[in-house]
């Protein structure tokens, strides 16, 4: 892997301890820094297993009209970004905050800057030099505040119109992306390191029309796929979530195999750059008991937020059957008496998910996101067969 003894040059020089067996294949786990008010099974930094991943990106920082960072839950940054507060004093406790546990183990801890929700400011911001300044420049103010590793851009999408997209956008994200690149290795130049720069990216050849990708490529150390999210309850029929291969002959692209196809054959992109997105959670589909069946719309009746992370569907499994569509390599949920379609992986799909990156040599999985299968023991069985698979896989 690139800058190797650079790597652990400065894991040395900081005092991190490095996992027992090095891992080959990247595991990075979107962390949100607004799941600390879930409850008494939250996955708090002090709770993360952090032995099973490589990466944490931290979610989300977003960009400000002018370019500016900000968080997107202040309470949650403070609490995760600084650590707990002693009591008696007020101050911060040493040794509890994110990336200071992280580094400890190993591990790397990104920016992650945008999501779904928060990537309206996007076009705006690239389409001028001196924004696009301001917004790099932010990014290291955070890697000196907080000690990041890097930064991880999730534009979603560039040119999408309902997120104030513009044609514009297209070059504008590579400008955006080239200033950034050149401010981390600026700083990495007086820091001695190298800052990784991701970027999430759409797995739909039709969105994918919106960047250009061989230029982006350059500039990026990873390409994190969205492989999640092909279907929804925005469709008209149910259907997958996630599924590794096309499920039927008509349905050819809206799957993992075929954007790993499109990155790595289609644009000619190195598979050691790309990782695939593996979903925590499940769709769901009210009123609906088949897979490509009519719906109306997401089950808020059994779960108040529409949809159900793996935690969710662990804890009402009794309510469902459950079915394995064995050309998808996927399973999904059927419950005749609440009249809920789900579709989720749970550790079967995840397994062929993680073997499918290491028999086509791709970077690794991320993974949104990862307190998605912290159960109320304390057990994480869906990253626990992902690490298994990809540490079977290391020579010996």
């Amino acid at each position: 892997m690139k800058h190797v003894y650079l790597w652990f040059y400065v894991l040395f020089s900081v005092g991190v301890t490095l996992p027992a067996m090095t891992q080959q294949k990247e595991i990075i786990g979107y962390y949100p820094s607004w799941k600390w008010k879930s409850g008494t099974t939250t996955m708090t930094p002090a709770r993360i297993p952090y032995k099973k991943l490589t990466i944490i990106d931290y979610a989300f920082f977003y960009p400000q009209a002018d370019g500016h960072l900000a968080g997107r839950d202040s309470i949650g940054d403070d609490l995760i970004l600084n650590g707990e507060r002693d009591t008696l004093n007020g101050t911060y406790k040493s040794g509890s905050a994110l990336v200071e546990l992280a580094h400890r183990n190993g591990v790397k801890v990104l920016l992650s800057v945008g999501g779904w929700d928060d990537s309206y400011n996007f076009p705006q911001v690239a389409a001028s030099q001196a924004t696009r300044a301001v917004f790099a420049h932010s990014c290291i103010e955070q890697l000196q505040k907080y000690g990041f590793d890097g930064i991880d851009v999730d534009w979603e999408f560039p040119c999408f119109s309902d997120h104030k997209g513009t044609p514009d956008d297209k070059y504008n994200y590579t400008f955006l992306l080239q200033l950034t690149r050149d401010s981390l290795d600026l700083f990495g130049s007086q820091t001695n390191r190298h800052y990784l720069l991701t970027a999430a990216l759409p797995a739909q050849e039709s969105r994918m029309k919106n960047y250009e990708i061989q230029k982006v490529t350059q500039l990026l150390d990873m390409l994190n796929v969205m492989t999640y999210d092909l279907s929804g309850q925005w469709d008209s029929l149910s259907g997958h979530n996630a599924p590794l291969y096309a499920p039927n002959a008509i349905d050819t692209d809206r799957n993992v195999d075929a954007a790993f196809r499109l990155f790595n054959k289609t644009y000619n992109l190195p598979a050691s750059k790309i990782n695939l997105g593996v979903p925590f959670y499940g769709r769901t589909y009210a009123d609906c008991v088949g897979l490509y069946a009519h719906h109306k719309g997401v089950d808020t009746v059994h779960f108040p937020d529409g949809d159900c992370f793996y935690y969710d569907i662990v804890a009402c499994r009794d309510k469902f059957s459950r079915m394995w569509d064995d050309r998808a390599k996927v399973p999904y949920l059927v419950s005749s008496s609440w009249k809920t379609f789900i579709s989720y992986d749970d550790e079967e799909s995840v397994r062929y998910k993680a073997q499918y990156v290491i028999d086509n040599h791709a970077c690794g999985l991320i993974i949104w996101e990862i307190t998605g299968d912290f159960l109320p023991d304390g057990s994480t069985p869906l990253l626990d067969v992902i690490d298994s698979t990809f540490r079977a896989s290391v020579p010996k």
